[in-house]
């Protein structure tokens, strides 16, 4: 079982936070995130689930993910922080992010899905900009799946492991 946190930017401190299906409302509430999650394409993505704050429910980000029974892994199609949080967002107008790790956090679950299904841990996506391949990489220990597409990754095991590890929730507790 994983214990999901994100850091509250202005004081540093662990927000626990879930994972559930989204809601018609959650896509609703993204009118003014970069992308509106009620357009057709967003409609059409498979297994839409929210990161909620535990306390207050607040949306924080969303994801599209499936079971790539091909390559053996879950592959993350798409994946989004709220507006509050989003760097692309607040770079235009220099804002600061409300919460740091939504990203972490919903990486973590997802691995934590690939486990669950026999898939080690793997997950494959696409980096959006080079900015978010090169976090991706140092921070996420995600690698270049060929040189054919730069901005696919893969999260080997190992380094899905080391994700989970970091929200594993003490079983002997």
């Amino acid at each position: 079982m994983l214990d999901l946190f994100v850091l509250d930017a202005a004081s540093s401190e662990r927000r626990p936070v879930f994972v559930r299906p989204a809601t018609e409302e959650d896509l609703t509430a993204t009118r003014d995130w970069q992308t509106n999650w009620t357009a057709p394409f967003a409609l059409g993505l498979p297994n839409k689930v929210a990161l909620c704050r535990l306390e207050t429910d607040e949306l924080l980000g969303l994801m599209s993910y499936e079971l790539n029974q091909g390559n053996l892994a879950v592959e993350i199609i798409y994946l989004e922080s709220a507006r509050h949080s989003n760097a692309n967002l607040l770079h235009v107008n220099d804002g600061r992010k409300r919460y740091i790790g939504i990203a972490k956090a919903l990486f973590a679950y997802a691995a934590q899905v690939s486990m669950e299904a026999g898939f080690d841990g793997v997950l494959v996506f696409r980096a959006k900009t080079t900015e978010l391949l090169d976090y991706y990489q140092r921070e996420f220990g995600a690698r270049q799946v060929g040189a054919y597409d730069p901005f696919r990754l893969v999260i080997w095991e190992d380094a899905a492991e080391r994700l989970i590890a970091e929200y594993r929730r003490d079983t002997d507790v």
